[in-house]
C-alpha cells in the first residue's frame, strides 16, 4: 500500500504522551536519557505526567552519562534533579570512547581517560567500572553504554530520550524509515530498545510546554542565546560544538579555561576553523565516492574511525545501487567532514530532492564556510 502523508486530528503533546503510554504497556521498564538539555528534560516531565495518570507512584528512572567535559551550569542543573523524590538517577561515569574535532578532522580521545588528568573528580554517586564488575581498563563505545546502563534494569528496558526529527536530516529519515511505532528503535541488545516519544516536536513546542507548565529549563541556554550560540548541552569538542568552541569564552569562562588546558589543540580548531576552505574541499574531493574515500584516507588518522568512515562509505556505495540519487556525492562528502558519518547515513529524503532544495543546502553550505 502506498504511504500518504496527510495531517490528523491531534497535536505533538497528546501524540507524545500516547506513544509513552503504548510503551508503559509493551516494556519492563521505562527509563529516561536525560542529559540536562532541554529535550530530554521535557521527555523526563512527560514520563513523570503519565505515571501520574496512571497511578504509578514509584519515581521515574532516569540515567545520566556523564560525558566529563560538561559545563558546571549543566551539571549543577542535572544533580538538582538527581536530588527530587520523584526522581531515581543512575549516574554513569565510565572510560566511553569519543572523538574530538579539529580542522576538519576527527580524533579520538577517552571520556575518563584514566591514563590522563580528567577536567574534575567523578562524583561520589556516579556509578563506575568498579561498581559495574567490568575490569579497569575497559573502554565502552557510545552504543555499548545502551548494554551497560540497560544491565542494572530488570526485564526489557525502554530507554526514552529527546531525539527530535527537526535537529537533522539523519534524525528525519531514522524517524520515517517505520511504517508502524516509527519512534520506537531496537539496539545492539535486545534487552533494550531506544524511544522517541518527542520525535515529531519543533523547538518551540518545547519551550511552550515549559512556560505551560511553570518548568525551567537549564540556565546555560540563556548565556548562549546572548553569545549567539547553539542550543546545545553536549560535550563542546565533537563536531557540530568544536565549531563554536570559542564561545565558551562568553557562556562559561571557566569551563573554556579547564578544556583548553586539557586539550591546548583545540585552540587551533578555534582559531582556523573560520579559514578552513570547506568550498575548496568539495571542488577537490566531490567529483564522485572515490573522490570521497580519497578524502577518508588523507584526513582520519585514528584507525578506528579510518575503519568507520570506510565502512560507512562501503554501505552509502551499495545504498546508490538501490537509490542512484539518494545520496548527493557532496552531502556525503559533507557527512565525513562535519564527522556527521558516527551515525548511520541515510538517503537524502525523496520529499526533499528538489532543485530548490539542494540550491538551499549549497548556499547554507557556502554561508557556513563562510562564517
Amino acid at each position: 500500500m502506498t504511504r500518504v502523508k496527510r495531517f490528523i486530528d491531534t497535536d505533538v503533546l497528546t501524540e507524545a504522551k500516547n506513544r509513552i503510554r503504548h510503551i508503559y504497556d509493551l516494556f519492563d521498564q521505562v527509563v529516561v536519557a536525560f542529559s540536562g538539555g532541554k529535550d530530554s528534560l521535557a521527555v523526563l516531565h512527560l514520563v513523570k505526567e503519565v505515571q501520574e495518570e496512571l497511578g504509578i507512584t514509584k519515581p521515574v528512572n532516569v540515567i545520566f552519562r556523564d560525558e566529563e567535559l560538561i559545563p558546571d551550569a549543566v551539571l549543577d542543573f542535572v544533580d538538582e534533579y538527581r536530588q527530587l523524590d520523584w526522581i531515581r538517577m543512575r549516574w554513569f561515569a565510565v572510560p566511553l570512547a569519543s572523538n574530538k574535532f579539529i580542522l576538519g578532522k576527527s580524533y579520538h580521545y577517552l571520556q575518563w581517560d584514566p591514563a590522563r588528568e580528567w577536567i574534575r573528580p567523578k562524583p561520589d554517586h556516579a556509578i563506575t567500572l568498579k561498581d559495574l564488575g567490568l575490569p579497569e581498563h575497559t573502554v565502552l563505545s557510545q552504543y555499548e553504554m545502551d548494554e551497560v546502563t540497560a544491565s542494572v534494569f530488570k526485564g526489557r528496558v525502554a530507554i526514552l530520550n529527546g531525539i527530535r526529527a527537526a535537529e537533522s536530516i539523519v534524525r528525519w529519515q531514522a524517524s520515517t524509515v517505520k511504517l508502524n511505532e516509527n519512534y520506537i528503535n531496537s539496539t545492539k541488545t535486545k534487552k533494550a530498545s531506544l524511544v522517541k516519544p518527542i520525535f515529531d516536536w519543533q523547538e518551540n513546542d518545547i519551550f511552550r510546554y515549559f512556560y505551560d507548565r511553570g518548568i525551567r529549563y537549564c540556565p546555560h541556554y540563556d548565556a548562549q542565546v546572548w553569545a549567539g550560540q547553539a542550543l546545545r548541552v553536549s560535550t563542546p569538542v565533537h563536531a557540530e560544538n568544536a565549531k563554536q568552541i570559542g564561545k565558551l569564552r562568553e557562556t562559561s569562562p571557566q569551563f573554556y579555561d579547564q578544556v583548553m588546558a586539557l586539550f591546548p589543540e583545540m585552540l587551533v580548531q578555534e582559531r582556523y576553523w573560520g579559514e578552513l576552505d570547506i568550498k575548496g574541499q568539495r571542488a577537490q574531493y566531490a567529483q564522485d565516492l572515490d573522490g570521497v574515500q580519497r578524502w577518508i584516507e588523507e584526513n582520519i588518522d585514528d584507525p578506528h574511525q579510518l575503519e568507520l568512515a570506510l565502512s560507512r562509505l562501503a554501505g552509502v556505495r551499495t545504498a546508490t545501487k538501490v537509490d542512484p540519487e539518494g545520496y548527493p556525492v557532496e552531502f556525503v562528502l559533507q557527512q565525513f567532514i562535519t564527522g556527521a558519518y558516527k551515525r548511520r547515513i541515510t538517503a537524502f529524503p525523496k520529499s526533499k530532492r528538489t532543485k530548490s532544495m539542494q540550491e538551499a543546502m549549497d548556499r547554507a553550505r557556502d554561508a557556513a564556510a563562510d562564517a
